[in-house]
């Protein structure tokens, strides 16, 4: 996959990081966050997300099952929230 990726950490209380990151050049760009552990790699984590992005870019339905069972899950699927990012566009 050929686009930018940046990414933000910040540590949390329990002592695990929250990794925030956004895309920019994919057809759709996307942002999101993702719960790692302390002694995580960063080449881990840009693996993880990669790897989610691919799924998301590939098929629709990689958003369905996040959406429709965030309250019913007790353990989030790979602690990986994605989300498509919105281009407004003004003339």
């Amino acid at each position: 996959m050929d686009f930018k990726l940046r990414i933000k950490s910040k540590k949390l209380d329990s002592g695990k990081f929250q990794v925030s990151f956004a895309t920019e050049g994919f057809l759709s760009d996307y942002y999101g966050y993702i719960l790692t552990e302390p002694r995580t790699s960063l080449r881990e984590v840009v693996e993880k997300i990669q790897r989610h992005l691919g799924a998301a870019r590939n098929s629709d339905k990689y958003f369905q099952p996040n959406l429709f069972s965030l309250a019913s899950r007790n353990v989030n699927s790979g602690r990986v929230m994605i989300f498509r990012r919105e281009h407004s566009h003004t003339t």
